[in-house]
Protein backbone atom coordinates (compact mmCIF):
# COMPACT_ATOMS: atom_id res chain seq x y z
CA UNK A 1 0.00 0.00 0.00
CA UNK A 2 1.26 3.43 -0.93
CA UNK A 3 0.76 6.82 0.73
CA UNK A 4 1.28 10.34 -0.51
CA UNK A 5 3.00 12.73 1.92
CA UNK A 6 2.99 16.51 1.58
CA UNK A 7 5.56 18.06 3.90
CA UNK A 8 4.27 21.58 3.17
CA UNK A 9 0.80 20.75 4.52
CA UNK A 10 2.14 18.15 6.94
CA UNK A 11 -0.48 15.64 5.76
CA UNK A 12 -0.38 12.03 4.64
CA UNK A 13 -3.01 10.46 2.42
CA UNK A 14 -4.88 7.32 3.37
CA UNK A 15 -3.22 4.18 1.99
CA UNK A 16 -4.02 3.15 -1.59
CA UNK A 17 -3.32 -0.18 -3.27
CA UNK A 18 -2.12 0.83 -6.73
CA UNK A 19 0.30 3.33 -8.20
CA UNK A 20 -2.46 4.75 -10.41
CA UNK A 21 -4.63 5.45 -7.34
CA UNK A 22 -1.57 7.06 -5.75
CA UNK A 23 -1.06 9.30 -8.78
CA UNK A 24 -4.72 10.32 -8.61
CA UNK A 25 -4.42 11.08 -4.89
CA UNK A 26 -1.29 13.17 -5.49
CA UNK A 27 -2.85 15.12 -8.37
CA UNK A 28 -6.06 15.87 -6.47
CA UNK A 29 -4.06 17.14 -3.48
CA UNK A 30 -1.93 19.36 -5.73
CA UNK A 31 -5.02 20.88 -7.34
CA UNK A 32 -7.04 21.35 -4.15
CA UNK A 33 -4.29 22.51 -1.79
CA UNK A 34 -1.64 24.06 -4.04
CA UNK A 35 -3.46 25.33 -7.11
CA UNK A 36 -1.96 22.60 -9.30
CA UNK A 37 1.64 23.39 -8.35
CA UNK A 38 4.08 20.77 -7.07
CA UNK A 39 4.84 21.35 -3.38
CA UNK A 40 8.48 21.23 -2.29
CA UNK A 41 9.44 18.05 -0.51
CA UNK A 42 6.46 15.90 -1.45
CA UNK A 43 7.08 12.19 -0.86
CA UNK A 44 5.74 8.82 -1.86
CA UNK A 45 5.77 6.44 1.10
CA UNK A 46 6.31 2.89 -0.17
CA UNK A 47 5.46 -0.21 1.82
CA UNK A 48 8.40 -2.03 3.38
CA UNK A 49 9.64 -5.08 1.47
CA UNK A 50 8.34 -8.41 2.74
CA UNK A 51 10.87 -10.86 4.14
CA UNK A 52 10.53 -14.54 5.03
CA UNK A 53 11.99 -13.69 8.42
CA UNK A 54 9.10 -11.29 9.16
CA UNK A 55 6.83 -14.33 9.57
CA UNK A 56 6.25 -15.88 12.99
CA UNK A 57 8.50 -18.88 13.78
CA UNK A 58 5.60 -21.38 13.45
CA UNK A 59 4.80 -20.19 9.91
CA UNK A 60 8.47 -20.33 8.94
CA UNK A 61 8.72 -23.95 10.12
CA UNK A 62 5.44 -24.98 8.48
CA UNK A 63 6.35 -23.24 5.20
CA UNK A 64 9.77 -24.89 5.13
CA UNK A 65 8.28 -28.33 5.80
CA UNK A 66 5.61 -27.81 3.14
CA UNK A 67 8.18 -26.72 0.58
CA UNK A 68 10.41 -29.70 1.44
CA UNK A 69 7.43 -32.06 1.04
CA UNK A 70 6.62 -30.62 -2.38
CA UNK A 71 10.23 -30.90 -3.55
CA UNK A 72 10.49 -34.51 -2.30
CA UNK A 73 7.19 -35.36 -4.01
CA UNK A 74 8.45 -33.95 -7.31
CA UNK A 75 11.74 -35.84 -7.00
CA UNK A 76 10.01 -39.15 -6.18
CA UNK A 77 7.58 -38.73 -9.05
CA UNK A 78 10.40 -37.87 -11.49
CA UNK A 79 12.37 -41.01 -10.61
Amino acid sequence: MYRYRCVQCRTTSPPVLTRSALAQERQSHRVLAHGGHVPDGEQIVKPPRFSFFDLPREQQVFGTLLLATIVIGILVRAL
